[in-house]
């Protein structure tokens, strides 16, 4: 592989949306940064040979043919958007790898078995519509163009209004990614959390995909004067919602073991002035867990303790649910087929489930899946702080180059993937 290959290509898509006063990356879901990443690896991908087209939401799809083009196609990638003020490698890593395998094929004038796709996906951060992994659920079938029309973002546009004047597609497009059309999908992507650098291990095998349920709360109070109004007389939604939110960490903490999290991100606060007493309060929850069943028990837990400190402060609370996603399991062969390779370069590696959603877990239910972790420091992802070093790169890429060369060959056979994961 070429690392300095894909340093640049990191490099140069990192100009793309960067924050000088802090280092980060904005490339917000269809802002005009991340579309210019879309335009610029399509470009890339029709200079190695591909045949590359933009499906409707904005996914970028190239297809490199194969030895045997009536074969099922391996698929790699990931996502090319940004949550506010990102890091330089969440999603674009992958991105950059996968293009990396192909431009290591062409060079090495490989000529697989079955043919590859490489993708870089659209709105895979809930960052702008509070709602994740859009792009691969669009490819894989779980939206179509009127689920479009019920997702808005912040400022109330419409999803659908997007995406419906920049779209290329020309031909369509998810026949290929339903169920049993494609082989395998495999994707790259630092690993947002600390568990690797603590273990000094290079590379980290997915077992399975955390999946969030999330609500949004709004507490209702009554807004008055903060001088004249007397302590015990308020009723004041900021301290009611605070001791919710104080509450899902508790709750969050006790289930740590069985791998739940907890967070609030996000607090709108009404009239939000030093005087006013506030009278209205929103926040995102964001609840997830590998564990369905224990992730749901901790729900309930949470929705009841919310309803509960909201009688005792005489506040009307409204809970809007803002969608329930799956843990997702990942393939147990093709796991195999990223240990083996570890073993032959001498790469420490370590099975793991991630915390993190990704658009693997779109492909999980219907196709062989997998994922391939790299470590970055002190676990911090989302944040201008994100950093990987130069041989942690390539290491990864190299794992992935190896795997998918694996998954390429026609005599590579992967089981009936429902009775085969980890």
């Amino acid at each position: 592989m070429n690392i300095n290959n894909v340093l640049n290509h990191l490099a140069t898509f990192n100009e793309l949306g960067y924050n000088p006063d802090n280092g980060g990356i904005n490339r917000i879901a269809f802002s005009h940064p991340e579309r210019m990443a879309a335009l610029k690896f399509s470009m890339l991908c029709q200079r190695a040979g591909l045949d590359v087209y933009f499906d409707f939401i904005g996914n970028v799809i190239a297809r490199r043919e194969g030895k045997y083009p009536d074969l099922k196609p391996v698929v790699i990638g990931s996502h090319i958007d940004t949550v506010k003020d990102g890091g330089q490698y969440d999603g674009l890593l992958g991105v950059i790898g996968a293009l990396e395998v192909v431009e290591y094929l062409n060079k090495h004038h490989i000529e697989t078995d079955h043919p590859l796709i490489i993708i870089a996906f659209a709105c895979e951060e809930s960052a702008r519509f509070n709602e994740a992994t859009i792009g691969s659920k669009y490819l894989t079938g779980q939206y179509n163009r009127t689920s479009l029309k019920d997702i808005v973002d912040n400022d109330g546009y419409v999803l659908y209004d997007i995406v419906q004047p920049l779209s290329q597609e020309v031909r369509g497009q998810t026949a290929l990614f339903e169920r049993n059309q494609i082989k395998a999908f495999l994707e790259l992507h630092i690993e947002q959390g600390p568990i690797l650098e603590n273990n000094n291990d290079d590379i980290g095998i997915v077992t399975h995909i955390a999946a969030p349920h999330r609500f949004k709360v709004t507490v209702q109070g009554v807004t008055s004067h903060s001088g004249s109004t007397p302590m015990p007389m308020r009723t004041d939604a900021l301290t009611a919602a605070s001791e919710m939110i104080l509450k899902i960490e508790q709750l969050a903490q006790q289930y740590t073991n069985e791998g739940i999290v907890a967070t609030v991100g996000y607090v709108d606060v009404y009239p939000n002035t030093m005087n006013s007493i506030p009278g209205e309060v929103s926040f995102l929850i964001d609840i997830r867990g590998k564990d369905e069943a224990i992730r749901e028990d901790v729900v309930q837990q949470i929705l009841n303790s919310i309803d509960q400190i909201s009688t005792q402060r005489h506040t009307h609370c409204k809970i809007t649910d803002l969608g329930n996603e799956h843990p997702a399991k990942l393939n147990a062969e093709m796991a195999k087929i990223t240990e083996n390779v570890c073993k032959q370069h001498g790469f420490e590696y370590k099975y793991m489930y991630s915390g993190a959603g990704h658009d693997a877990m779109n492909f999980a239910s219907i196709v062989p899946t997998s994922m391939i972790f790299i470590p970055c420091k002190d676990g911090i992802s989302h944040s201008p702080l994100e950093s990987v070093t130069t041989a942690q790169i390539a290491k990864g890429v190299q794992t992935l180059i190896d795997t998918t060369l694996e998954l390429t060959h026609k005599t590579t056979t992967l089981e009936d993937f429902d009775n085969q994961v980890i």
